[in-house]
């Protein structure tokens, strides 16, 4: 089967928000120092962003189905999200998802599945491994943590009859489906890996214009009050 990209907001977007937010507080700090201080508080909460490849037409039992994913601390080594479903095809599954820390604000991303038990007369779907990475988002708004581990209504797919026609005239993806299937996902993830590193540079420079214009609005300040005081 095609792959298709899974988008949410991707390396780019991250940088452009981190762009825009060191404009706002480079200005700021021009005039109100203090301002700057309060904005650059941390949040208490993060939202994990997942960019991974997915199959056209196909469920996940992952914890990213229930929507925003949230953590309450953005540097964990390790985490795994476990999820548990009966399924349209007569199946119930078990989704694992396991995030291993790269660097700050960056995970690798391995999602499995496997079949825990099947009615008689059930027809299972064909499994969709896949990898990826999940970025580290500060979530200033309302939030909960999401749980580790949960059990999820079967997944919204459109035509399940449609699917299991096809993939009993594929037999479940061929050997060159398979092969295809793997060099997209290097593809996929040699991309995210130069947009990461490219996102990570002009976050620096960004960061830098604005400890640049700080230190500028502190000067400025100082010799205000100097003048004041002569």
């Amino acid at each position: 089967m095609m792959r298709q990209a899974l988008v949410a907001l991707g390396p780019k977007s991250v940088v452009a928000g981190v762009l825009v937010g060191g404009a706002a507080l480079a200005l700021g700090a021009l005039f109100l120092p203090r301002a700057v201080a309060s904005a650059s508080a941390p949040s208490s909460m993060y939202r994990l962003v997942l960019h991974a490849p997915e199959r056209a037409g196909e469920f996940y039992v992952s914890a990213w189905a229930e929507g925003d994913v949230f953590v309450a601390h953005s540097d964990e080594p390790k985490l795994t999200f476990v999820r548990r479903g009966d399924e349209h095809d007569g199946c119930t599954w078990q989704g694992t998802e396991r995030l291993t820390r790269l660097s700050a604000g960056v995970y690798a991303y391995d999602y499995s599945e496997q079949i825990l038990s099947c009615r008689p007369d059930a027809e299972p779907f064909a499994k969709t491994p896949r990898k990826g990475i999940v970025t580290v988002e500060r979530w200033d708004g309302p939030a909960t943590a999401t749980a580790m581990v949960g059990v999820q209504a079967p997944g919204d797919l459109w035509n399940t009859t449609a699917m299991n026609d096809e993939a009993d005239s594929d037999d479940h993806c061929t050997d060159d489906d398979d092969d295809s299937a793997d060099v997209d996902v290097e593809q996929e993830m040699a991309d995210a890996r130069r947009e990461m590193a490219d996102a990570q540079r002009e976050i620096a420079e960004a960061q830098k214009q604005v400890a640049d214009a700080i230190q500028q609005a502190n000067d400025e300040v100082k010799a205000a009050l100097a003048a004041d005081d002569e």
